[in-house]
């Protein structure tokens, strides 16, 4: 069993605060659900709040991959070089057609993994 924070909310989703919180639980079946918020870019980049969690992180929640208001692609870049192996759960807005809408979602998914692994 595992206990997962997420990046959420007024006060948690500023990263610090959720460093902090990760530093005083100390346990090892306790980590963070990465939200993939606009509030996590600083200067155009997530590098330094995804730095400071990286070590945490047991799930990634993902919107829309084609959203401009994130850097995907460095999202993308940064799990992959850390080795993630674990779920991404798509937050995406119900559709009346859900098996075409995954099947784009996937094909992104696909297409920026695939991109993160020749950059590495």
């Amino acid at each position: 069993m595992e206990v997962w924070l997420e990046v959420h909310g007024r006060g948690t989703s500023h990263i610090p605060h959720i460093r902090r919180i990760m530093e005083v639980a100390n346990h090892p079946a306790v980590g963070v659900c990465w939200n993939s918020n606009p509030s996590d870019v600083v200067d155009g980049s997530i590098r330094q709040n995804f730095e400071l969690i990286r070590d945490w992180i047991l799930s990634v929640h993902l919107r829309d991959l084609y959203l401009p208001d994130y850097p995907w692609q460095e999202l993308f870049n940064l799990l992959y070089r850390t080795g993630y192996g674990r779920f991404t759960l798509a937050e995406i807005p119900a559709s009346p057609e859900p098996d075409r809408i995954l099947g784009y979602f996937r094909a992104l998914w696909e297409a920026r993994l695939e991109l993160a692994k020749r950059l590495a």
